[in-house]
């Protein structure tokens, strides 16, 4: 039987074999960093130090410049970025992966569609930009799950007084979305989302919680204090919301929201569980200023790896409920 300690044995040659791939990306990134600083800089001191007419000419190239710079910067240092990392992560992940769950399959190339992530509800807005990656997928004991990163934006354009249009991007969510089997069968539709409305304006907030459900739901009144503080419960059948949100189920949620942050968002939906745990940096990615072969960032990812993994354990889905195997 493996364990954590003979991967970085293991993996030593591949990981060493991958430090050029690093390195290259850090001589690309500093060489592209001063193509784009360097012009720009020299810009703006040539518009500080020129007559006041042509200074405007200095300030358009030098924001002609960072504009080509920052697209050159992205193109070459970050392609050799994510070239590092997509093959870090191919000779590492499956390692360590089998040491959780051999049963356990990871594919960093796949996600979560947009028509999933869209379908689970777990957030009111279709996304107008939508990327995943690093795909988790298999049987963990009895429970079949899908594990993934994903990115979900929403484009807004807005329009000044002169006519003039602006689109950018809002992250919508950002982080790990987990869809699995749950241990009870249920028909309805039952959502436990972040109570921010009540816990920054009191009783006046119930009001506001009510427009916070999805299509024929309800707000749902459970009678855990601290459950109640901390969610608002909406579903389309209050009986079966009781009955999937037991009070040990509660407590585990509680526990899963003190472990991941307060915007962690769940939905039960066709006898299965929609997870959302916000999750700002990458997930499962090898810094770049760290030697491929360090044995800390090795053990780091299996960790992190360990540590999503359990939410299965936590939520005590492999405790199958009378008829569901």
């Amino acid at each position: 039987m493996k364990d954590l300690d003979s991967i970085p044995d293991e993996l030593e040659s591949e990981l060493r074999a991958l430090e050029p791939d690093r390195l290259r990306y850090l001589r690309a990134s500093w060489f592209y960093l001063g193509v784009l600083v360097g012009p720009l800089a020299g810009g703006i001191l040539g518009a500080v130090l020129v007559d006041e007419d042509i200074k405007i000419y200095f300030l358009i190239g030098s924001a002609v410049w960072f504009a080509i710079g920052l697209i050159l910067y992205s193109i070459k240092a970050g392609s050799l970025a994510d070239d590092y990392r997509r093959s870090y992560k191919i000779a590492v992940i499956p390692r360590l992966l089998a040491l959780v769950d051999s049963s356990l399959r990871f594919d960093p190339a796949s996600g979560i569609s947009s028509g999933t992530f869209v379908a689970s509800e777990l957030y009111s807005n279709p996304p107008d930009r939508y990327t995943t990656e690093d795909l988790i997928e298999g049987t963990h004991g009895k429970t079949s799950l899908r594990l993934a990163e994903v990115h979900a934006e929403d484009r807004q354009t807005t329009t000044d007084s002169k006519g003039r249009t602006q689109t950018r991007y809002v992250t919508i969510f950002k982080g790990l979305l987990l869809i699995a089997d749950f241990n009870k069968h249920f028909q309805g539709r039952t959502f436990v989302f972040p109570d921010f409305a009540e816990n920054l304006f009191g009783n006046f907030g119930r009001a506001f919680q009510k427009l916070g459900g999805r299509s024929d739901t309800g707000l749902i009144r459970l009678e855990d204090p601290e459950f109640e503080n901390a969610f608002a419960v909406y579903s389309t059948d209050e009986i079966e919301a009781r009955y999937l949100l037991s009070t040990a189920m509660m407590q585990r949620l509680l526990k899963l929201r003190e472990r991941f942050g307060t915007e962690v968002r769940i939905a039960f939906k066709e006898s299965s569980i929609a997870l959302a745990v916000p999750h700002r940096s990458g997930f499962l990615e090898p810094g770049l200023r760290t030697p491929a072969s360090d044995d800390s960032q090795v053990r780091g990812i299996y960790e992190e790896l360990r540590l999503f993994l359990e939410i299965i354990d936590e939520l005590d889905l492999n405790t199958r409920i009378w008829t569901k195997d």
